[in-house]
């Protein structure tokens, strides 16, 4: 990750033209994004390439932030696979609900139509793998099987949590709490269950001591 003194300016400064774009109800431009930041029109540059450089980064900082949020707590390694995995998907959602607005105008656009390239999916796939790889619970087999595609699986499927949350209106979002602790007690459940562990042992020693053997059929 870029050093903290560089990502802090450019996060002050996206947050500051995502509050003027809930302003104005539409995208805001050069001058105003300046003008809501309290910096020249040139500050935007010397940060960002582009106008819409600035709103991709808002999303792309969020797994970043959330990262920092984890690093300072105690007890974060005693939680199970689960409360780590939707631990991470509510800080998330909390963070994009403090912009909900903006979000419901841009998330589709923005993020989820360029899934495969966008900077949010590539960070979000990252802390799901530092998040399920580090975790001491693992199965034998989870370790043996984890590859990217995994990781970028469950990525994707969270833009697809994200897309139905932003479209919940139940009281407190509560059905989109219900899909998290749903999806991610079995993603966990899959990923450090003993059964396949067990099945593979049993498997090799019927194997070793000749109890499992391989039928011949002659014409």
């Amino acid at each position: 990750m870029e050093n903290s003194e560089n990502f802090s300016k450019k996060l002050e400064l996206a947050e500051a033209a995502v509050y003027a774009w809930e302003s104005e109800g539409r995208r805001p431009g050069l001058f105003e994004i300046a003008s809501s930041a309290g910096i020249p029109a040139s500050g935007v540059y010397e940060l960002f390439p582009n106008v819409p450089a600035v709103f991709h980064f808002w999303y792309e900082s969020l797994p970043a932030r959330y990262q920092m949020m984890t690093a300072s707590l105690e007890d974060y390694d005693r939680l199970i696979l689960s409360e780590k995995l939707s631990n991470f998907m509510l800080t998330i959602t909390d963070m994009m609900g403090e912009h909900r607005v903006f979000c419901r105008a841009t998330f589709d656009e923005m993020v989820y139509k360029n899934q495969s390239w966008h900077p949010f999916t590539q960070k979000t796939q990252e802390q799901l793998r530092v998040i399920i790889s580090e975790h001491e619970g693992l199965s034998r087999t989870a370790q043996i099987v984890l590859w990217d595609d995994i990781y970028a699986f469950l990525s994707y499927e969270f833009l697809h949590v994200i897309k139905f949350w932003l479209s919940d209106e139940s009281p407190d979002q509560e059905k989109t709490m219900m899909l998290i602790d749903h999806f991610n007690g079995t993603v966990a459940e899959l990923m450090t269950t003993r059964i396949i562990d067990r099945g593979t042992d049993l498997a090799r020693f019927f194997w070793n001591e000749g109890l499992i053997k391989i039928p011949f059929f002659s014409r």
